[in-house]
C-alpha cells in the first residue's frame, strides 16, 4: 500500500468539501420550490370555507350594503360567490336578489349601480361570451318578467278573496235554504181529557186520559266539500306534449308550483333520488336521448329536466358528470324495458294468431271430414 502524503489528504478533503456545498445548494433549491408552492396552494381551512359556501339572495338594503362591502373588501369572498353563482345552471337575476328587491328596480334606483349586479352577474356573462349590450338587453327583460309575475300573482290573490267571500256567502245563503228533515218519530203523550162521559156513570166525572201524537224534527245542515287549492300543485307524470307545455307554463309562471313539486318528489322519492320515469312515462322518454343525435331529441333541454332532476340531484351533492351518467344509464334501461314489452307483446300476438290459424284449420278440417 503507497504513503499517503498530506498532500493527498488535502485533495480528498477539499473534495469532500465542495460535494456537501453542491449537496447543500441542491436542498435548498428544493426547500424553495416547497414554499413556493405551498404559497399558491390555499390553506386547508380556506378550502373548508370554499366547500361550505352558503349564499342568499339580497332582499332588502341592509344586506346589499353587507354584500358590496364584503365583495369589495374580501377578494376570496368574491371568488367564491362567483364560483356559487356560476355553478348554478342558466343563473339568473333571482339568484343574487329576490324577486321582491328586484321589482324596487326603477330609475331612481338602477340595477347598473349595484356592486353585486356589475362584479358577478356581469362578470359571470362576459366570461361566458356575451357582450354588454346583450347582457343589458337579458337583464331587462328579466326585471320586466319578474315584476309581470309578481303583479299577476297579486291580481291572483286578490280575485281568489273575493271568490272565497262570494262563495262563504253563498254557501251561507245554501245552507239556509236547503235545511232538510234527516229523521222525525212520533211520540204520544197522555193528557187530561175535559169532555164529560154520557154514560150513567156520569155522576162519577173521573177525568180521563187520551194520547196525543207529538212530533219531534231532526234539522240538519247541509255541508259543502271544498277543494283543496293545492291539488293543482301535485305533479302528474308527462304523457305528451301537451302535458309537457302545461308543465312548462306552472314552472315559468308560478315558482309556488316549481317549489312544491321539488317538496314533493324530495319527500317522496327513496333517500331524495329521483328517477327520470318518476318525472316522464317511459313512452314519452323512448323519443329522447341525452345528446340528441341519431334523431332524438335532447332530455336535457326540457325545462322540467332542468328545474326539477338537475336541481334535486345538485342539491344531493352529484357532480354535473354524474348526473349525466345517471341519466344516460336511466335512458338506456328504460328504452330497454321497453324494448323487451314490445317484444313479449309481438310474440303473444303471435302466438294468439297461430292457435287462431290452428283452430280454424282443425275446424276446415272437420267440415270436410263430415
Amino acid at each position: 500500500m503507497p504513503d499517503i502524503t498530506n498532500e493527498h489528504l488535502m485533495k480528498l478533503i477539499y473534495r469532500v468539501i465542495k460535494k456537501v456545498d453542491l449537496i447543500e445548494e441542491k436542498l435548498n433549491q428544493v426547500i424553495d420550490y416547497v414554499e413556493s408552492q405551498k404559497k399558491h396552494q390555499p390553506d386547508k381551512s380556506q378550502l373548508e370555507e370554499e366547500d361550505e359556501f352558503k349564499y342568499r339572495p339580497i332582499g332588502n338594503d341592509k344586506e346589499l350594503d353587507y354584500i358590496s362591502t364584503k365583495i369589495e373588501n374580501d377578494e376570496i369572498y368574491k371568488r367564491n360567490l362567483r364560483n356559487h353563482i356560476k355553478s348554478i345552471p342558466y343563473f339568473a337575476l333571482e339568484d343574487i336578489f329576490t324577486e321582491d328587491f328586484l321589482c324596487e328596480i326603477d330609475e331612481e334606483k338602477p340595477l347598473e349601480d349595484l356592486i353585486p349586479y356589475e362584479d358577478i352577474f356581469v362578470y359571470l356573462k362576459r366570461k361566458e361570451g356575451m357582450i354588454n349590450k346583450n347582457i343589458k338587453s337579458l337583464a331587462s327583460s328579466e326585471l320586466a318578467r319578474i315584476k309581470d309575475r309578481i303583479k299577476h300573482r297579486k291580481d291572483l290573490s286578490k280575485k281568489r278573496k273575493i271568490e272565497e267571500c262570494y262563495n262563504s256567502n253563498e254557501s251561507f245563503n245554501e245552507r239556509t235554504k236547503n235545511e232538510e228533515i234527516e229523521s222525525e218519530f212520533i211520540e204520544f203523550v197522555e193528557v187530561d181529557d175535559d169532555t164529560q162521559s154520557e154514560t150513567d156513570e156520569e155522576s162519577n166525572q173521573k177525568s180521563a186520559k187520551k194520547l196525543v201524537p207529538v212530533t219531534y224534527i231532526k234539522e240538519v245542515k247541509k255541508t259543502e266539500d271544498y277543494l283543496d287549492d293545492d291539488d293543482d300543485d301535485y305533479f302528474t307524470k308527462i304523457e305528451n306534449l301537451q302535458d309537457l307545455a302545461r308543465v312548462c307554463e306552472k314552472i315559468r309562471t308560478r315558482p309556488s308550483y316549481l317549489k312544491s313539486v321539488r317538496k314533493q318528489f324530495l319527500r317522496s322519492c327513496e333517500g331524495g333520488m329521483i328517477r327520470l320515469n318518476d318525472l316522464f312515462t317511459e313512452e314519452f322518454i323512448s323519443g329522447y336521448n341525452i345528446s340528441g343525435l341519431h334523431g332524438m331529441k335532447n332530455l336535457t333541454k326540457l325545462l322540467p329536466y332542468q328545474t326539477i332532476y338537475l336541481y334535486i340531484k345538485k342539491k344531493l351533492g352529484i357532480s354535473m358528470n354524474d348526473i349525466e351518467a345517471q341519466a344516460r344509464a336511466e335512458v338506456n334501461q328504460i328504452k330497454g324495458r321497453l324494448r323487451t314489452k314490445r317484444s313479449r307483446i309481438k310474440k303473444r300476438l303471435q302466438q294468439e294468431n297461430k292457435t287462431e290459424n290452428k283452430e280454424i284449420e282443425d275446424n276446415d278440417d272437420n267440415k270436410a271430414e263430415n
